[in-house]
């Protein structure tokens, strides 16, 4: 008696712990078994929507974190170069102080590309956008502001900048690297949150749409095929989808509708391992289902 029940106790249910730690290390297996391993199709799709919809998440944020990351670190090099930029006295300090700007250096400094022009001018010698010569620009002269776009040619007067943005307006090293500093956290922020909005929600959509075409020639060849397991096979088949992608581009390899070609040929390889392994264990539990 004491011997069944201490078979009893050790033999129970496993530790939610465990189960989850079980779990976890499912899904992580998830960013590398689909490269090689046909058999974690089969078993993704036993395991159910659910559990490929937390991975489909998990990858998300996998693909924001790299995305976020090498946005942030275009960014901070762009701060960099702002302040190398002021430090070697190619862009000028600015101040607008009741409606008269003044710089620091020689007050002449103009930029230009092609037919843009961008420039500063507190000596007199440029008062106006030559629109002959420029068809977009902006001027900095000692009492106004000039733009030139698509809307036309327009004159701000300093005096208007100082009222709406206050009095002085100092655009040094210092400032202008603290804007940025703003600037930069905005972006990066906008590039996490909508980053990782289109590789959950929009690669979703982009892979249920992919997978009623997937779905559709599979039941050609297979009567009573599920969609759920053709999705959950499309959400995996992403993974080497993603990595092959990032390699292509990173060596300038790349055409639109690249990505779906690859993946409809890794997704129908990995749906016919999937739906062959059903059916043979269809075969065998019915014939088992015989012999009882």
């Amino acid at each position: 008696m004491e011997d069944k029940m201490d078979f009893e106790l050790s033999g129970g249910s496993p530790d939610k712990s465990e189960v989850f730690s079980d779990k976890l290390i499912w899904l992580l297996k998830g960013f590398v078994y689909p490269l090689w391993n046909r058999p974690y199709y089969k078993e993704a799709a036993s395991r159910g929507m659910g559990i490929a919809l937390v991975f489909l998440l998990l990858f998300a944020l996998l693909q924001t974190i790299v995305t976020a990351t090498t946005v942030a670190t275009s960014l901070s090099g762009f701060g960099g170069e702002i302040q190398e930029a002021y430090s070697s006295g190619e862009i000028p300090d600015i101040r607008i102080a009741n409606g008269v700007a003044s710089t620091s250096g020689s007050g002449k400094y103009l930029i230009e590309n092609n037919r843009q022009l961008v420039g500063i001018d507190t000596t007199g010698s440029t008062s106006e956008i030559d629109t002959s010569q420029y068809s977009e620009g902006v001027l900095l002269t000692r009492t106004d502001l000039h733009l030139v776009n698509e809307d036309g040619y327009q004159v701000f007067p300093l005096t208007e900048l100082n009222q709406t943005f206050g009095d002085p307006i100092v655009l040094d090293a210092a400032s202008v690297t603290r804007l940025w500093s703003r600037i930069a956290v905005f972006i990066n922020l906008s590039v996490f949150f909508g980053g990782y909005l289109f590789y959950s929600v929009g690669r979703f959509i982009y892979l249920v749409l992919l997978g009623l075409i997937v779905w559709a020639a599979a039941s050609l060849s297979k009567k009573g095929v599920d969609f759920a397991p053709v999705l959950i096979t499309g959400i995996f088949a992403n993974v080497p989808t993603t990595y092959l992608m990032f390699i292509l581009r990173k060596v300038g390899f790349n055409f639109f509708g690249l990505r779906a070609l690859i993946l409809f040929a890794i997704w129908g390889i990995a749906i016919a391992f999937v739906l062959k392994m059903r059916e043979g264990e269809s075969a065998l539990d019915a014939s088992v289902n015989d012999i009882i």
